[in-house]
């Protein structure tokens, strides 16, 4: 089993590296500190999303994995709301759980770089930032042959559309922002 203690081991080398290209560019402390709680942050989401990686060939379970992923727009939420098995509060931690997992992102990338604040610009990082974990999640269950994280395009389409809810807060407040010297 790879497990996320992995990624932490490889990330703090490439962290260090990082931070000494921030310290030769002469960048000052207060961007040094919010370039640095995004990249933990980008860690601890892979962490998250796509640790741990179980390195062990099981026997072929194809419906299992096939049923697990879905790629029909809204099935899952759909799914998940008619389930009279599961408690309301289990529907909305299923569908939350995702928007919650990316809340730092909409906060990091306007105030790291600039030109994000516009929803032209700041969907197309968004979309693939969220695309990447899912396609990750969905190629590394094709070469274990088994379905060990579902991807979902209900999560890309839910992170999107709070994302670009929360471009449109922070466009609404982006004077405030962009007076600040981060």
């Amino acid at each position: 089993m790879l497990d996320y203690e992995f990624l932490y081991i490889i990330s703090i080398p490439i962290y260090i590296v990082f931070l000494i290209i921030l310290i030769l560019k002469k960048i000052n402390l207060n961007k040094i500190l919010l370039n640095s709680f995004f990249y933990f942050y980008i860690v601890s989401l892979l962490a998250i999303t796509i640790f741990p990686i179980p390195i062990k060939w099981l026997k072929e379970i194809w419906i299992y994995w096939w049923q697990n992923n879905n790629f029909i727009p809204f099935a899952s939420i759909i799914e998940i709301w008619t389930n009279e098995n599961l408690s309301n509060y289990i529907k909305i931690k299923q569908i939350l759980w995702n928007i919650v997992l990316f809340i730092p992102m909409w906060f990091f990338v306007p105030f790291i770089w600039k030109k994000y604040i516009f929803i032209k610009k700041s969907i197309f990082v968004w979309l693939i930032s969220s695309l990447s974990i899912e396609i990750t999640q969905y190629i590394i269950s094709l070469i274990l042959w088994f379905n060990y994280k579902s991807a979902d395009i209900d999560d890309i389409l839910l992170n999107t559309i709070w994302f670009i809810f929360w471009i449109i807060l922070f466009r609404l407040f982006h004077n405030w922002f962009l007076n600040k010297d981060y």
